[in-house]
């Protein structure tokens, strides 16, 4: 069994279809914003460009959803 890890400030790009990572490269510099891959789905973004990343895939008419962690 994998053994948990915490990360604080983590911000990830989670895609129900791997897919539609290579429909959001096609129309944004996606790869300018990650910082590692996680899974075919799962993408670890620089925390420090959530707000910019997000105004440009609202821009390109993509919703994302942000969520913070609650506090532990």
């Amino acid at each position: 069994m994998a053994k948990r890890v915490l990360h604080r400030g983590v911000a990830l790009l989670e895609v129900g279809d791997p897919h539609l990572l290579e429909e959001i490269r096609a129309v944004l510099p996606l790869d300018d914003f990650l910082m590692g891959r996680i899974s075919d789905s799962e993408w670890v973004v620089d925390p420090k460009r959530v707000k910019e990343l997000s105004d440009l895939l609202e821009a390109k008419g993509m919703r994302p959803l942000i969520r913070r962690a609650p506090e532990l």
